[in-house]
């Protein structure tokens, strides 16, 4: 049994889950779209992540083969990137070099690693959706100022999402803290950072 891994995911599942109640109270106090959406994206990540926890615990190794939690993370980043396109209503995207070469780059990256497991249409719909995301977060970096704090985070999100399963593939011991749960660390507490710049967003509209 992995001991900091155990530790690592239940933090994970805490800090999403009072992060996607904080997001909800607030997307119904200020009738938000951006935070409800927002406040799901946290809700699946964090679901992923307890049947994970949920499969130590009841068959007593972490699962090999875990669809249902990457059905679950899949849904978060389908969320985050409903998110994204939620923030464009209203403006014209067009096409951006820089953009979709952050895009393509993380995109062929999460394909070629074969992130979310073994499944290639898992790994493919994980890479589309990560790369639209990057798309959009890069794009309105450059087209508005003001958001660019939340666009350059989802971005750094995204890239820590597919630096995780790189560093995965070189890791071996999980008992104790290493690179992977640095990287891992990171990811959550930059998804939670999501919510105050959000609010930010909301208050300024």
């Amino acid at each position: 049994m992995g001991n900091f891994e155990l530790l690592d995911n239940l933090f994970q599942i805490a800090v999403l889950l009072c992060a996607c109640c904080a997001a909800g109270f607030f997307a119904l106090r200020h009738k938000s779209r951006s935070l409800l959406i927002l406040s799901l994206a946290y809700a699946c990540f964090a679901m992923g992540t307890t049947y994970y926890v949920l499969y130590l615990v009841i068959m007593g190794i972490w699962p090999q083969v875990f669809y249902v939690a990457e059905i679950s993370w899949l849904a978060a980043w389908l969320f985050y990137l409903s998110a994204q396109i939620e923030r464009t209503e209203g403006r014209r995207v067009g096409f951006s070099c820089p953009a979709a070469l952050a895009a393509a780059v993380l995109a062929a990256t999460a394909f070629l690693d074969r992130d979310f497991g073994p499944s290639r249409l898992l790994s493919a719909l994980f890479a589309l959706t990560a790369g639209a995301t990057v798309y959009l977060a890069v794009f309105h970096m450059q087209t508005g100022a003001q958001r660019r704090g939340r666009d350059a985070l989802m971005t750094g999100c995204a890239a820590l999402q597919v630096l995780l399963y790189l560093v995965s593939n070189f890791t071996r011991d999980y008992t104790r803290f290493n690179l992977y749960y640095a990287v891992d660390l990171t990811l959550t507490l930059s998804m939670a950072a999501l919510l105050p710049l959000t609010l930010r967003e909301v208050g300024d509209r």
